[in-house]
């Protein structure tokens, strides 16, 4: 699966937010576990990976690890509340043979400031594409020599993870909100990488997340559920695709539906 791994917002400060605040630190910080802190201008608490503070006019919330991707989808406020998101990396793991010999091999894109570090003392390879202050920045490494965890089976784990920054951390926060990640990440990867790179990326990710179109579902089912379940299975994630690119567009879709006949239904 494609999942935020770091994340930082800040948002406004309006009756909306002031009166859901407390909601939000008591969600991700348990009072007997948060400790006061501060981080980047705001004060607040820091438990774990997360930090929630304030200042005169923003609240901001930084998160690391998985408790980012939960961040990103249980925020309560809603979209268009003026989030802004200053970074979120965004990743997807997966199992393959030998994870630095492909890490080695491959083939950064061409327009990219781009470097490689290996080890040499034991397994752990890293590519970086992409400069430090860019927008956007691959980092493609071996999360088996990172944290010690093998598969089951055999190989090692590879990480694949783009952090975004300003605009296109916005965009990629969308994304997410929409369940709809896939293609923003890869897309911005196939520029980054070679063909082979890309293509098991995209092969580990569509056997994660695969959509079943009309001719894969069960023919046990009746005509009627059937076209409810493409609905559910194909119609619903192509609209949160669209939502993520451009949030505007259910104002129109609901006019759509509103307009209906109802003696047509």
């Amino acid at each position: 699966m494609i999942r935020a791994d770091y994340i930082v917002l800040t948002f406004p400060k309006t009756d909306t937010s002031e009166a859901i605040y407390p909601t939000i630190v008591g969600y991700w910080l348990p009072e007997d576990e948060r400790n006061s802190y501060g981080l980047y201008g705001f004060r607040g608490y820091r438990s774990g990976k997360v930090f929630i503070g304030e200042r005169e006019d923003r609240y901001l919330i930084q998160a690391t690890g998985a408790i980012a991707h939960d961040v990103a989808m249980r925020l309560q406020l809603p979209i268009q509340h003026e989030i802004s998101v200053a970074r979120i990396d965004v990743q997807h793991t997966m199992i393959v043979a030998d994870a630095d010999r492909l890490i080695n091999s491959c083939e950064p894109g061409q327009s990219y400031q781009a470097s490689r570090w290996v080890r040499i003392d034991g397994p752990g390879s890293t590519l970086y594409v992409g400069s430090p202050r860019s927008d956007v920045r691959l980092r493609v490494y071996n999360k088996t020599a990172e944290s010690g965890l093998k598969p089951e089976t055999c190989g090692d784990y590879l990480r694949v993870e783009l952090q975004f920054r300003n605009k296109k951390a916005d965009h990629m926060f969308r994304a997410i909100r929409a369940r709809a990640p896939r293609f923003p990440f890869l897309t911005q990867l196939k520029r980054m990488v070679d063909n082979f790179m890309y293509q098991m990326v995209y092969d580990s990710i569509a056997q994660d997340e695969e959509e079943l179109f009309p001719q894969d579902l069960p023919e046990e089912l009746d005509a009627l559920s059937r076209r409810k379940a493409w609905i559910e299975r194909t119609v619903i994630p192509a609209i949160r695709k669209i939502l993520a690119e451009d949030p505007g567009y259910l104002k129109t879709f609901l006019s759509m539906l509103d307009s209906i006949d109802e003696d047509v239904i």
